[in-house]
């Protein structure tokens, strides 16, 4: 009975938010789409047998070119998906040098039929793979930036995809639909478009519940994880839970997400004119500035350093990081390169962007800025992450 009564108000609640949610899409106040990022999973383009669906590559396609006032970067999955069956696999491996030999097979497949489409419509097309460490390396990131607008501003469609065949575990982002949260910041997005086999965020798995809705809105992608449920898929990587990952990236940039299916004809050209489809995520009302932004969301910074208790207190009241409190060096890195910031029980407390390399720090750790800044003479005043260069990891 109890909750009943919860599902009643929460219910409630989403059929009055659903029409706000109308118009935060299409209302007055609405941001007019300039640019979309557009995410679509292996199970839209692959059978699961290993064959291209090559009916929905032309109808994406299609509704990319319909908008042509928008600039869309297509995030695609498919490779490992489309490549398996050649190499003689039943169904997608799970070891990693096989999965990384049917992604150098499917990912030419795959973007063999995105040419084939975008061709037939008068429009082209360029490949770009991207590493985990092509977005936190700061000079590699712009770059990657640069191009992708020098692309988008000459009326080219890029399709972006994470480089599998090579990436080790320590380069990966992972995932493609954390892979588009970090593409629509790093092309400063309006939207994200995440198209999957559902029609959106539902309160409980459809496959066991028919009668199952989709949540139309929600103010942050937290409000939905206990709505999520495990669902295994061939050939694929992630669910919910990372869509939902993906759009708290985002939303933290200021950039609203939508979940919807990508088997329903008019979910995506509705989407990309601003309707309403699937579930919308909004953005956050105090977004991160773009610098801040981009070192919360990175995967994993190639170093850290460990720091004390008093460390941990002076940072989060937005002090800079000195070499009084720090007590140890992990990895490798250089100055200017993205780090952690790691407590005593190896818990990530902020990240930033370090002023020395690891033998400077080692050389200063554990001592007062003015004797550190003797040992290092020119090269600086001790100061080894100032607050501006610093997010911290909730």
């Amino acid at each position: 009975r109890l909750c009943s009564i919860r599902w009643h108000n929460y219910y409630s609640k989403m059929h009055v938010i659903s029409k706000e949610a109308g118009k935060l899409v299409t209302g007055e106040h609405a941001r007019p789409l300039q640019r979309v990022v557009l995410k679509i999973g292996s199970r839209i383009l692959t059978d699961g047998q290993g064959r291209l669906r090559t009916k929905s590559f032309s109808a994406i396609a299609r509704d990319v070119i319909d908008t042509p006032d928008i600039q869309t970067v297509i995030v695609s999955s498919g490779a490992v998906a489309a490549g398996f069956a050649t190499l003689g696999h039943k169904s997608a491996p799970s070891r990693v040098e096989k999965r990384q030999a049917a992604a150098a097979v499917g990912q030419t497949k795959v973007m063999r039929r995105w040419t084939e489409v975008f061709e037939e419509l008068g429009s082209d097309i360029a490949q770009v793979l991207l590493t985990n460490d092509c977005l936190t390396d700061r000079r590699r990131y712009v770059t990657a930036r640069q191009t992708l607008s020098a692309l988008l501003e000459r009326g080219v469609v890029p399709i972006v995809n994470e480089n599998d065949t090579v990436s080790m575990d320590g380069l990966k982002v992972g995932d493609n639909d954390n892979l588009a949260a970090m593409t629509a910041a790093l092309v400063d997005a309006d939207l994200l478009v995440l198209l999957t086999d559902v029609a959106g965020v539902y309160s409980s798995d459809p496959n066991e519940h028919p009668d199952a809705k989709p949540i139309p809105f929600a103010d942050n992608a937290s409000a939905l994880m206990e709505f999520c449920y495990k669902k295994e898929t061939s050939g694929s990587i992630g669910g919910m839970v990372t869509k939902l990952e993906a759009a708290e990236k985002a939303a933290a940039y200021g950039i609203p997400t939508v979940i919807t299916s990508g088997r329903e004809a008019s979910a995506l050209k509705t989407a990309l004119r601003g309707g309403t489809t699937g579930t919308y995520i909004a953005p956050s009302k105090n977004p991160m500035p773009a610098r801040r932004h981009w070192m919360s969301v990175q995967a994993q910074p190639i170093g850290a350093v460990v720091v004390d208790d008093g460390a941990v207190a002076a940072i989060r009241q937005k002090a800079s990081l000195l070499p009084r409190g720090i007590t140890g060096v992990q990895g490798r890195f250089c100055r200017g390169d993205l780090i952690s910031v790691i407590d005593q029980d190896g818990i990530e407390r902020a990240r930033g962007l370090v002023r020395f390399d690891e033998r400077e720090i080692e050389q200063i750790l554990g001592l007062h800025s003015s004797e550190a800044a003797a040992v290092l003479g020119e090269r600086g005043n001790g100061v080894v992450i100032r607050p501006d260069r610093m997010v911290i990891v909730e």
